[in-house]
Order: structure tokens, then sequence, then C-alpha cells
């Protein structure tokens, strides 16, 4: 047993890292992704909602440091003394310019509290550069990256018009930990067409 639960979750995982409760600031970095604005496709994938799987964020129209201010407040009612996750969730949080990753992800951290710094993008969109950009924060708080797989079958892919195939998320998957980074990857189970052996394969 892990905690109360038989497997082990992400929030056991991060109390036994940091002693303690820990929770995510979910921040809008104002990003975009190239399955919305017409690069891949201009609809995005079918599982991702309208403020691009953000709808919990902070208002993208506030700086990063506003945006934390604003939730922690209101998250320190529950959990005060709590540790705290900077988390860029809505849309494709490497979806831009090194130089303008580095900004975004550096006023996140520099926040009062700030002890990891939570990433959630595609796989596709991990280039070279950008992988250095993750690796440099690496170095300074513990970093990990979110990827939206949802299936490991490429059909179910294309059936949600998720952009990539499979091996691609295996690629960045491989490149990140050789960076010693963690990864946390969203799946749906139940996808239409899925049988319980698609999902397990998983």
């Amino acid at each position: 047993m892990f905690g109360e639960k038989p497997y082990h979750s992400l929030n056991f995982f991060l109390r036994e890292k940091f002693l303690g409760k820990v929770y995510k600031v979910s921040l809008d970095g104002g990003f975009s992704c190239p399955n919305r604005d017409g690069t891949l496709n201009g609809t995005g994938c079918l599982c991702c909602s309208e403020q691009g799987a953000g709808d919990f964020a902070g208002d993208r129209t506030f700086s990063k440091s506003s945006q934390f201010e604003d939730i922690s407040t209101m998250m320190d009612k529950k959990w005060q003394g709590a540790k705290k996750i900077a988390y860029f969730q809505a849309y494709t949080n490497t979806y831009a310019a090194p130089n303008v990753l580095r900004e975004k992800y550096q006023e996140a951290i520099e926040q009062e509290g700030v002890v990891s710094l939570s990433i959630a993008t595609r796989p596709d969109c991990l280039g070279e550069e950008v992988l250095e950009v993750l690796g440099e924060f690496s170095q300074k708080i513990y970093t990990f990256v979110e990827l939206g797989l949802q299936s490991s079958k490429d059909e179910s892919g294309r059936r949600i018009n998720r952009g990539y195939d499979y091996p691609v998320f295996l690629e960045s998957v491989e490149k990140l930990r050789k960076l010693d980074i963690d990864v946390v990857v969203h799946v749906i189970f139940g996808l239409p067409g899925e049988t319980e052996e698609d999902m397990l394969s998983t």
C-alpha cells in the first residue's frame, strides 16, 4: 500500500519527496498548441478542452506572479503551509522560443514556496533547444514533464486527433530520461473501440 491507496500515486510520491503536502499552482503561460494553430491541425485533440486543458489555470492576461498569488491565496485556505509546484498546465508549454521559455519558467520558480516545476506539453514539442532549457531548470529545481499520451494505440490517437504517433512519445521519454527528468503520462481508459488488452498495453 502507498498511503491509503493500492497504487503509487503522484500525491504519495511528492509527499515522500518533499516530506509533506505539496500542491500544484496551475498557470496559463500564454502558449498555444501546434494542434490548434494550424501547424498540425486547427481543431486540437478531441479530449482537450477549449482552454487547452487549463480550465483551472490562472488568467493568461495576468502575469505569472499575479496568477500564482491569486491561486495560492485560495489554496492556502485549505492547505496552509504546504509546498507548491509551479504547474504550466494550459495548452503546450514548450511551444515557444527558448528565451521565452526561460523567462516564463524563471518567473514561476521564483514565487514563494515553490519547490518544483511541472511542464505539461506534447512529445512532438521537445526539440533539442527545448530539452536544453528543461535540463537547465532541472539543475535549479526539481522539474518534471507531463505528456498527454492518452493511449499507446495509434488508431485511438488518430481517432482523438492527437497529431503524433506512439514512437514519437517513446523517443521523447527516452530523451527526458537521459536528462534525469521524470515524466508524468496522462492516459484515458475506455476510449471508443479500445479493448481491455489495449488499455493494459498502454
